[in-house]
């Protein structure tokens, strides 16, 4: 069982389990139910219902404000950070961004916060939160999450012993809008032909997996009375002066495509990214919240070197919150008190470490120490030791908890957890969960989502 809960949280798990293995023909059809209910909903992961089981994450009260306390003072200062690349040769230096990235940043997005939307994945444990990676060039989930909610909601009426207890929800959705058009009415000032009521597009690849949460915002935003149009970077052209995307004109852009991929494909995307750098339309992310979005950026925040634009009280969440973490290199690093070599530490220290590339994502190329046989972490070091793009970590011990499986008969089995707060325009937003029984924790690479719901005693 993991450690992070308090006595009401502890409780409402062995009541939940005790309810579970107590009535299990009916949780078996609970199942069933909720993912009939996702896929109803589009709630889906290539082509099936989102892989989830039937079980939330519960955090309680005391947990759910720590998060939000570190989660928006995480994020002012990320937007901080962007603030200080730009204006910091040496930053930018160490940072090492490529040319055509560097175009992409000097793009005066038109509002105040360069970083509106991120999701910054952690291991809660107990009352210690550590950020493992910042993902803010176009995370996904928030749609999910409230689908997700609505249908454990659901099912939760049939459960008499949740009775006991105050459970909150969130509509990230309502935010996500919310943000969305606090940085346009900012553009506007700037802009003034632009519309008081924009045409929105949600901008990636046709074949992305995650492209059924495109028509959950879609639907999403049209109930609340703006055009939404999903658009491939490819539809976007330029006609007297204005942005289009598959003939249409277009005013703000929600964008979930992937930075580096636009790079990789420049030359089929250079009258969207023209859209964007000559002001025809008002894009959230920005592409100046990819410098945050490199893994990176965990190495510099702590540096001293570096951090001395930051108030003593952020330097203090950085060293509370993030783990030792250096770029991969042959050079001599402070490791607590001690100097050390990177190139025969990090052999030496294999079970205590993480390495990973700086700029993937969805848990591809992690490697953990403790689950990595020697040749093959020396080798993986080896070969990316002088390429300046991977990241080595101190390794963080992993929450775990456990979770239903439901094949016939109910039981329960240990996963690990990971938790995932968003925070859109410095403010957090809600958290979705990430489970597996792998420590590498992502649905793209086999896991699953479960919500993140705040419970307490109900009140007499």
């Amino acid at each position: 069982m993991n450690t992070f809960m308090d006595d009401s949280i502890l409780r409402l798990n062995r009541e939940y389990r005790e309810y579970f293995l107590k009535n299990g023909a009916s949780v078996a059809a609970q199942f069933t139910h909720l993912r009939e209910f996702l896929m109803e909903r589009g709630c889906t992961f290539r082509g099936e219902a989102m892989p989830t089981l039937l079980k939330p994450n519960f955090v309680s009260v005391r947990q759910s404000a720590l998060l939000k306390n570190y989660v928006e003072r995480m994020s002012r200062a990320l937007n901080k950070f962007i603030g200080i690349y730009l204006a910091d040769d040496r930053v930018r230096g160490f940072m090492g961004f490529s040319e055509k990235e560097k175009q992409l940043f000097r793009i005066d997005p038109g509002y105040s916060n360069p970083l509106v939307i991120s999701r910054l994945d952690a291991f809660l444990d107990h009352e210690s939160l550590k950020f493992l990676e910042f993902n803010c060039d176009s995370p996904a989930g928030i749609a999910y999450a409230d689908v997700l909610e609505e249908g454990f909601q659901e099912i939760f009426r049939g459960y008499p012993f949740l009775n006991s207890y105050r459970i909150r929800y969130a509509r990230r959705q309502d935010m996500l809008l919310a943000s969305l058009l606090h940085c346009y009415r900012e553009f506007r000032v700037l802009h003034r032909n632009m519309p008081e009521k924009p045409v929105v597009a949600i901008v990636d690849w046709a074949d992305v997996s995650t492209h059924s949460e495109f028509d959950l915002h879609r639907k999403h935003f049209r109930e609340h009375g703006l055009q939404t149009i999903i658009a491939t970077p490819q539809d976007f052209t330029i006609s007297n002066g204005k942005a289009l995307a598959g003939g249409e004109e277009v005013h703000l852009v929600y964008k979930r495509v992937i930075t580096r991929e636009l790079l990789e494909k420049w030359n089929e995307v250079e009258e969207f990214i023209a859209c964007i750098g000559e002001g025809m339309v008002c894009c959230c992310n920005s592409f100046r919240s990819y410098i945050v979005g490199n893994k990176k950026v965990l190495a510099v925040l702590s540096d001293p070197r570096f951090n001395t634009a930051f108030s003593d009280r952020e330097r203090q969440l950085i060293r509370q919150t993030v783990p030792w973490t250096q770029v991969l290199a042959d050079s001599r690093v402070k490791y607590g008190r001690k100097w050390v070599n990177l190139k025969s530490f990090i052999p030496d220290q294999k079970d205590r470490m993480v390495m990973k590339p700086g700029n993937k994502y969805g848990g591809k190329d992690v490697y953990i120490g403790r689950e990595t046989s020697q040749n093959v972490w020396e080798e993986v070091m080896n070969k990316h030791l002088n390429d300046d793009t991977w990241v080595v970590q101190e390794y963080v011990d992993i929450p775990t908890d456990d979770y239903p499986e439901i094949s016939g008969e109910v039981s329960f089995k240990c996963k690990y957890v990971n938790i995932n707060p968003y925070a859109l325009n410095n403010r957090y937003s809600g958290t979705i969960t990430r489970i597996s029984e792998s420590p590498v924790i992502n649905v793209s690479a086999g896991g699953g989502l479960v919500p993140t719901l705040t419970a307490g005693p109900a009140e007499r």
